[in-house]
């Protein structure tokens, strides 16, 4: 199994957390190991849609991951858990490099080589591809998005030890509540970056579709101009009717298109009301030849893991188990995780 949707802010245990802050002395407000858990354990009734989601835990896990020794162990110890949890061939994960960089304190380039390297040694020691995109933000500055697109393409292929990539792709997420996406000019101005990643050769993600601030229309939008290789969560599909489904579903067809399904991340943040509306996607993916795969997203913070995640919708699917295996297949085909052109 491949995990093709992973948030470095999220996928760090608390207790490695609590380890990097001491070892670093960084001034918080948690003041023991007990209050920093209790701050990162999700409590379903406390958060009511993506943005509390958001708005919530990030700003604790990226400043205790935010510098080059941090930014090694938190990259090392995300693929080291997972592949004792799941067993896990590969896993690409996307963090955004300027929300670790500490107003300044450390270079761009530090926190990269650093999260290459503790990747490096993840795969030297578990025999797991590895991989990282940088997030691009979409509550961000152009000017700062344009630097984590060069960044990318400048660090491109610095991987290269024992099935580690280096930096593989790009992406772009944050708050769909921001409407960016029904934006035509501001997503003219990201696809000018996408297509400069493109030219280069790293795989394009793009988050849309996890919400009704975007829906279909959205991502609509996001498949014609910016023409990604996958979408993280496009989970609004399930809500298309009539031509505007029609279109939809060729479009992801004909383009190939894999989407990144986490299932309970979405529970959590009231994007679905249940795990059966995954199962009734995947039957809509399956019937319309769509690509999609299941992944984590932020495990630690969830309290899951890709094996889990198999599990729970295998468990909803009953008789239409086997689409998993599908699923399987489309994540090893859509990884990034390979030599591009």
């Amino acid at each position: 199994m491949i995990d093709l949707h992973v948030h470095l802010g999220g996928a760090v245990p608390a207790a490695v957390l609590w380890e990097i802050l001491c070892d670093g002395g960084l001034q918080t407000e948690f003041g023991s190991f007990d209050k920093l858990q209790d701050y990162l354990t999700v409590r379903f009734d406390e958060i009511l849609s993506l943005d509390d989601f958001l708005g919530r835990y990030f700003h604790a896990t990226e400043l205790i991951q935010s510098s080059p020794h941090a930014a090694s162990v938190a990259a090392y110890q995300a693929i080291a858990k997972a592949y004792r949890r799941s067993r896990i061939q590969g896993m690409e994960l996307r963090y955004n490099p300027l929300k670790r960089i500490r107003e300044g304190m450390h270079t761009l380039d530090s926190i990269i080589m650093a999260t290459i390297q503790g990747l490096q040694r993840a795969s030297l020691h578990y025999g797991v591809k590895t991989g990282i995109l940088f997030s691009l933000d979409k509550g961000g500055t152009l000017e700062g998005n344009w630097s984590i697109v060069e960044e990318a393409m400048r660090f491109r292929g610095q991987g290269g030890l024992r099935g580690a990539y280096g930096i593989v792709g790009i992406d772009i997420a944050g708050p769909e509540s921001l409407g960016r996406e029904h934006d035509k000019d501001w997503l003219a101005h990201m696809a000018a970056m996408f297509d400069e990643a493109r030219k280069v050769g790293l795989g394009l993600s793009w988050h849309v579709g996890e919400t009704a601030h975007t829906g279909p229309e959205a991502m609509i939008n996001v498949i014609e101009t910016i023409r990604p290789d996958r979408i993280g969560h496009g989970i609004e599909l399930r809500k298309a009717q009539g031509k505007q489904r029609d279109h939809l579903c060729g479009l992801l067809r004909e383009r190939q298109i894999c989407l990144e399904i986490c299932p309970t991340v979405n529970l959590v943040t009231r994007s679905i009301q249940d795990l059966k509306e995954i199962a009734d996607l995947i039957r809509l993916l399956d019937k319309e030849h769509i690509p999609f795969c299941l992944n984590t997203d932020n495990p630690y913070i969830v309290n899951t893991n890709l094996q889990r995640e198999y599990d729970l919708i295998a468990e909803v699917l009953g008789d239409d188990a086997h689409l998993l295996d599908q699923a399987k297949s489309y994540a090893d085909q859509a990884s990034f995780l390979q030599e591009r052109a």
